[in-house]
This record gives C-alpha cells, sequence and structure tokens, in this order.
C-alpha cells in the first residue's frame, strides 16, 4: 500500500469538516510529546525519598560518564553484528531499540536524569561546558534539567549559542523539562531566529505548550515551509497540541499538501485533534 493510499483511509473519518467553536489554547498537556521518538524515564525520580542507592550504580555511570565526554565517534560501533541486526528491525520499536543502543548518551541521560549526587552533577555540569562529544553534552544538559533546579537554567541558555545544533537542540529540550516563568521567553526566541528550522519547530511546540500562543503561529508558519521534514515535525506538534482552528487549517492543508509522508501526517494529526481536543 503506498503512502497516499494510506493516507486517504486514514482520513476516511474526516471527510466532512466538522463544526466547532473557536479555539486557541492547546489541548490539555500530556507528560511529553508524542513525536519525541524515545521517552526519558529518569528511573531514580521515581525511588522513595529513603531509598539507599547501590554506590556501585553512581560510581558506574560517572565512570561512563568521564570515558564518554571527549570521546570521538567510533565507527566500530556500525561494524558490531548486535548493532547489525537492529539495523534490520525496520518496525517503530526497532528504530527506538537502535538508537538506544547506538547512542550511549541516551542511556546515560536515563541513568543520571534527576541526579543530586554532587560529584556526579558536577561532572555532568563540567561535561555539559567543555565536553567535546556534542551528544554527550547534550545528554548531560538533559539529565541535569531532570533535577528541576533553576541554577542550570544559565548552562542551557549559554548552549543556545553554541555552533552545534546538537548541542543547541539538547538545550531546548533542557529548557522545556526545566520549565519556569524565564524559560518561555529563551523558546520564543528559539522559535524565531534559531538557524535550525527542525529546532524552531521544536522550541515552537514547547513554547506553545507553556501556554504562548506565539509558538502556535511559529508552527503555522512552519507548517508551510519548503522543507518537508519541518513541515511534518510542524503539522505533528499542532496535531498534538491543536483544537478546532488548527483542524480546519490542517484539513486545508491536506488538500494541496504532495508529498506523501507530509499527507500521512497531517491525517494522523486530524485524528489527534479529533481524539485530544473531543471535537466531532
Amino acid at each position: 500500500m503506498t503512502a497516499r493510499a494510506a493516507s486517504l483511509i486514514l482520513c476516511a473519518t474526516l471527510a466532512a469538516a466538522p463544526s466547532f467553536g473557536q479555539k486557541t489554547e492547546p489541548a490539555a498537556e500530556t507528560a511529553f510529546f508524542e513525536a519525541d521518538p524515545l521517552v526519558i524515564t529518569a528511573p531514580r525520580l521515581k525511588l522513595k525519598p529513603t531509598a539507599v542507592l547501590d554506590p556501585a550504580v553512581n560510581a558506574t555511570l560517572l565512570r561512563l560518564l568521564q570515558q564518554r565526554q571527549n570521546a570521538r565517534p567510533d565507527s566500530q560501533v556500525l561494524l558490531d553484528a548486535s548493532v547489525g541486526n537492529l539495523g534490520k528491525l525496520s518496525t517503530a520499536t526497532g528504530y527506538k531499540l537502535r538508537i538506544r543502543y547506538t547512542e550511549l548518551g541516551f542511556l546515560l541521560t536515563e541513568g543520571l536524569a534527576g541526579v543530586t549526587d554532587l560529584s556526579l552533577s558536577s561532572e555532568l555540569e563540567q561535561t555539559a561546558r567543555n565536553g567535546t562529544n556534542v551528544q554527550t553534552r547534550a545528554a548531560a544538559m538533559v539529565a541535569l534539567a531532570y533535577t528541576r533546579d533553576q541554577r542550570y537554567l544559565g548552562l542551557f541558555q549559554q548552549a543556545l549559542l553554541d555552533a552545534n545544533v546538537t548541542v543547541r537542540l539538547g538545550a531546548l529540550e533542557s529548557l522545556i523539562i526545566l520549565g519556569g516563568p524565564a524559560v518561555q521567553f529563551q523558546l520564543a526566541n528559539a522559535s524565531r531566529q534559531e538557524t535550525s528550522a527542525v529546532a524552531q519547530v521544536y522550541a515552537a511546540a514547547g513554547s506553545w505548550r507553556m501556554g504562548d500562543i506565539f509558538g502556535r503561529e511559529a508552527l503555522v508558519r512552519l507548517g508551510q515551509h519548503q522543507d518537508w521534514l519541518v513541515r511534518s515535525m510542524a503539522v505533528r506538534y499542532l496535531g498534538e497540541l491543536g483544537g478546532a482552528d488548527e483542524y480546519r487549517r490542517l484539513l486545508q492543508w491536506l488538500s494541496t499538501e504532495s508529498h506523501q509522508a507530509v499527507r500521512a501526517e497531517l491525517c494522523s494529526s486530524l485524528l489527534n485533534i479529533q481524539r485530544n481536543a473531543g471535537v466531532k
């Protein structure tokens, strides 16, 4: 079945535009954007306050972080037989597993997220500021963000100016996790001035999710971008956060969009709005 045929099937229940009331506020919040490919579970945040963590856990994570913070990309990883097997799993779960086990930064983030141990948090901050491995720098920032400690706000703000887009995207993700009144301005600014259109989309979605209507306007603008990937991302977040107005707009875009992936994403977003906003 072609993507075009699939998109038509997905839209079978949406053939006629429903009659809605006006809605410009984002739909009810969820813990994470559904479009995020992986979700950090931050297991240490779920421990009881009285829980005693085995010293071996933090010691191991600290050593792994120190070994990784300045490591160069390892081409040998791609030759590993197990990684090769993961590459053959062309399902959503397969792709998630490949990301999880080919980039140690993800596992470090999950293990270190929300850490309060002084030696670990200091090492994370050092890595986020001065590490040469960009994936590990981004992972360190996200791990620190889960502490919800506003003293890291300046670190994330500074990282938004980094020349590497991976670091900047890590900073945006960290700001969204950190939250707080000062974050909204940073996200709104990034949605307009960030040089990466993909990062603009992510910032705009985070901004709207925090209640800034200009984030929604940025998503609408990016939903008409010349790059189909940017359009798809913007459409996805409009579907996650939108309501009646966004439904009508996406349905209008569906009639003119030519790229198959974007058309399929449009249909999914229309269905998401019906589910999340309760439109009929």
